[in-house]
């Protein structure tokens, strides 16, 4: 081997392992930082804090106040009156799924993992990481009315656009709307909502199989004991004596394994939630029942028509991710525009709902968003379609969500700490508090103010994006 070659071959070798370095280990440097002079969102216990400061050592925040002490050695930075609050989280994204997949129509199996298809080098993560987004859902690329299992994930942009894992199996994906030829009607909703049920159903049935085998298989080993007692004594009878041989105990069959029963199985032990694509009354009840007849931790995603239920939702541990800007009346009425993104053309609210009877007046509207704000019902903000674009405009929709009606620090928590608890990773993400992970955005104005412009954010600690001035 010459020199060329054994170069190439070490170039190689170094490269396969900067590859299968675990992600996790990519954290903030030892040396403490200090960022002083900023206004702190925490959306935490200690709530709004005016000119406070922030310690992060290791990748976490290690302390958070207004007057700290700080070691000599940290690094420290003068944000000179900046404003900022904890990463934005994305309840629900297509993010770092390729374009084909979008349009797959997927499995009906409960066990397909979205972390199976993702990209996790996607160039696209920092252009999403410069939008101050740090934390996302990943759903399943599916349209059948089981999608599957998704996934909350970490973007970094540190050394190379990377994501790492928050949660795998964060959540079970069904779907109980039927859109047939861009239609839909009660009996295919129906039909929806009973295949799923038959699917729990036979998970029980699974269940109680292997509880039957486990109790045989209990009676088999105590026979066997049994047996190999009875011979122990036999032989210290005389030897002459004759008896009757005890009869063998007969093994039961072992069921077989279902991979996708046993993810059902989780989903109705609580682990795994279930979350329910739904929009009309209907499909979100049929979602409701499924939750109290299994036992399930239901999470109703867009809902639009959630306010009719608020009520009924307030009694149960459901939890709502929806946007003032959905509206599934554009895959039904012939001639409505149609295009990824497009309710972020139509700001107004006469232009934002097609005209018609059952569309609410303005005031309606804003005041149901009210209303939810002081419910009991856990709700997030989600983008208004599957576009994975969509979710860089997080601000954006909380934005919108003031101007409905809900108040600025509701609707700052709809894309921080309340979608960061509905999606089971609040003890690492969501709000800035001492020992979580040092995701922050760093903004030259409020948060929800359309002119304020992203200038830095901080993954694990370390810059990730920072605006040329």
């Amino acid at each position: 081997m010459n020199k060329v070659q054994l170069l190439k071959t070490i170039s190689g070798i170094c490269l396969f392992l900067s590859l299968i370095v675990p992600w996790s280990s990519v954290s903030g440097s030892d040396q403490p930082l200090l960022l002083k002079n900023v206004k702190v969102y925490t959306m935490g216990k200690q709530g709004v804090l005016e000119m406070g400061m922030l310690l992060i050592k290791g990748g976490k925040i290690e302390e958070i106040g207004q007057d700290i002490a700080y070691p000599s050695e940290a690094e420290v930075i003068d944000l000179e009156g900046r404003v900022i609050i904890p990463g934005i989280v994305c309840a629900s994204s297509s993010l770092f799924i390729h374009e084909r997949d979008l349009t797959y129509p997927g499995d009906e199996n409960p066990d397909t993992d979205v972390l199976e298809g993702i990209q996790y080098f996607d160039p696209s993560i920092p252009e999403i990481l410069e939008y101050g987004i740090t934390t996302a859902y990943i759903s399943p690329p599916s349209f059948q009315y089981i999608g599957g299992l998704g996934a909350v994930v970490k973007l970094n942009s540190k050394e190379r656009p990377t994501i790492t894992v928050l949660r795998e199996k964060a959540a079970l994906n069904f779907r109980l709307e039927r859109l047939q030829d861009r239609k839909t009607s009660n009996v295919l909703r129906l039909t929806q909502y009973h295949k799923i049920r038959d699917k729990f159903k036979e998970a029980q049935e699974y269940k109680k199989e292997w509880k039957d085998y486990e109790k045989k298989f209990e009676e088999y080993e105590e026979g066997k004991k049994k047996l190999e007692d009875k011979k122990e004594d036999k032989s210290e009878k005389e030897a002459g004596e004759k008896s009757a041989e005890p009869k063998k105990p007969q093994e039961p069959k072992k069921p077989k394994k279902d991979g996708a029963k046993e993810i059902l199985l989780q989903a109705m032990e609580k682990k795994i939630p279930v979350r329910f694509v739904v929009h009309r009354p209907d499909s979100i009840l049929q979602a409701m029942r499924l939750g109290k007849e299994f036992g399930l931790k239901v999470v109703l995603e867009r809902g639009e028509e959630w306010e009719v239920l608020l009520p009924a939702l307030e009694k149960t541990s459901v939890s709502l991710l929806s946007s003032p800007l959905l509206d599934y009346r554009k895959f039904l009425i012939p001639g409505g525009e149609k295009g990824y993104g497009s309710s972020l053309l139509r700001i107004r609210g006469g232009e934002l709902f097609y005209s018609d009877e059952t569309s609410p007046s303005e005031e309606q509207e804003n005041g149901i968003w009210m209303e939810l704000a002081t419910s009991q019902v856990p709700f997030a903000l989600i983008p208004p379609d599957h576009f994975p674009y969509s979710a860089r405009f997080m601000r954006f929709y909380a934005g919108f969500l003031v101007k409905k009606g809900m108040d600025p620090e509701s609707a700052l928590r709809a894309i921080t700490s309340a979608a960061a608890e509905i999606l089971g990773v609040e003890d690492r993400v969501g709000s800035l508090e001492a020992g979580k992970d040092a995701d922050m955005v760093v903004l030259n104005g409020e948060p929800l103010n359309s002119l304020s412009i992203v200038d830095m954010v901080f993954v694990d600690g370390s810059t990730v994006w920072k605006r040329e001035r």
